[in-house]
């Protein structure tokens, strides 16, 4: 059968769509773009937000139009927590949770029955590119009150250790340059394992067998980087953290029920900027949570404006039905919460810029990513520390690996340079 697949979300996700397509290959399918004619059509979906419930449904009924009589496979964090909903669609043939992922060429070929499993057990290997995403852990064990996560992906789990070097070793050894640690609640990483080994115990494993390849973790919560981990950014593990905020108010960190204050997060960005150079710092930031008036958006936005981070991901609340956010009160206009959103919107551009201009004259490294669409001599790749640069000077043995490049230009949409220096 002719299979397509579609990806809404976060890399977790992206990563089980690409174990689900290589599932569907291995039973002799043949997987075509999303946007051509399918005899099934699989959508993988996210349910973080109100947008990305309405996306999931545009995204849902596309397929349906795309072509008639066509199997429409619908899975993922939406179809988890609000199954009857997608089921009600018209059009589609199969809800299938979070759980069912692993065993979605069973479901292909025979699509009879609907089993909503909460737990997930396909831990593939990465495929062999330029960015390796390899799920280490899934579910989340906090109770943020406006997280629906939860109940989409169930309780924290991690993927055994030794599972984890083997398919780290495998992805190293078919050339991947670039390895991506990803998970839902990362900074948990190892805490319901026998015997115990922490993210950090996981990392320092992992670089001692990277080769040439360098590491990049995903998304990790501010109390659970240690010191020993800032200690290692830098050598094998890329200059780069993501570290969520959230706010900047501790009344409304507070309501979030986030484990953390201003001051304790103000701290811990302040101390991996002084000890990693160069380092890229992004972080998540919600505007018009309940409660959130014009006092709580300013100690927020002063905040991230003294702040060294680099980049921002700025979304405005939606209640989600299920969470302790949904049910209180002091619910902030969407007019207002349009208007900061673009605020700090704004303000996250104007501290990237800022942060690229640093590096104008100076040598970067840029991992050089495989496309069908390279231009002879040019590419385009991520430094370690997270920048995205347009490299003229390429060979075209020079992708997929690690390049020297001098940075020439730094524009607000792009940085341009040239390769100076193979690996």
């Amino acid at each position: 059968m002719r299979i397509a697949f579609t990806t809404l979300g976060c890399k977790i996700n992206q990563y089980e769509t690409d174990t689900m397509r290589k599932a569907a290959a291995l039973e002799g399918n043949d997987i075509v773009p999303f946007e051509s004619e399918a005899d099934v059509y699989i959508i993988n979906t996210c349910s973080v937000t109100a947008k990305s419930d309405y996306q999931c449904r545009q995204t849902i009924r596309a397929a349906v139009h795309r072509r008639e009589g066509a199997k429409i496979i619908v899975t993922g964090c939406y179809a988890e927590t609000r199954p009857q909903e997608v089921r009600s669609i018209p059009g589609v043939s199969l809800v299938l949770g979070n759980g069912e992922k692993a065993n979605i060429a069973r479901y292909v070929s025979d699509p009879g029955h609907v089993e909503m499993a909460r737990t997930s057990g396909d831990h593939d290997s990465p495929r062999a590119r330029t960015r390796g995403v390899l799920k280490i852990q899934d579910g989340c064990d906090s109770r943020c009150s406006y997280c629906i996560v939860p109940l989409a992906r169930g309780g924290s789990r991690s993927v055994p250790r030794d599972e984890v070097v083997e398919q780290f070793v495998q992805a190293v050894d078919a050339g991947c340059p670039e390895v991506v640690l990803s998970g839902i609640h990362i900074g948990r990483y190892g805490s319901d394992l026998e015997p115990r080994i922490s993210l950090t115990g996981l990392v320092t494993d992992l670089l001692a067998r990277r080769k040439h390849a360098r590491i990049r973790l995903s998304s990790i919560e501010p109390h659970e980087i240690t010191n020993e981990m800032i200690d290692l950014t830098g050598r094998g593990l890329c200059r780069h953290f993501h570290v969520p905020l959230q706010s900047g108010d501790d009344a409304v960190l507070r309501s979030m029920n986030r484990q953390y204050t201003a001051a304790f997060y103000r701290k811990l960005v302040e101390t991996i900027a002084h000890k990693v150079p160069g380092v890229a710092i992004g972080a998540d930031v919600m505007v018009g949570f309940p409660g959130e008036d014009e006092n709580s958006f300013l100690n927020t936005f002063k905040m991230i404006q003294e702040l060294p981070l680099t980049h921002l991901h700025v979304f405005s609340y939606s209640p989600r039905p299920g969470t302790a956010a949904a049910m209180m009160k002091g619910q902030v206009p969407n007019s207002i919460k349009k208007t900061r959103n673009e605020e700090l919107r704004d303000l996250g551009l104007k501290k990237n810029l800022e942060f690229r201009k640093r590096f104008k004259g100076s040598v970067l490294n840029v991992v050089l990513e495989e496309s069908s669409r390279a231009i002879e001599g040019e590419g385009s790749g991520l430094t370690d520390n997270y920048i995205r640069v347009t490299v003229s000077g390429v060979k075209r043995g020079d992708f997929r690996r690690e390049v020297h490049v001098v940075i020439n230009e730094v524009r607000e949409s792009e940085v341009l340079g040239s390769a100076v220096v193979s690996n």
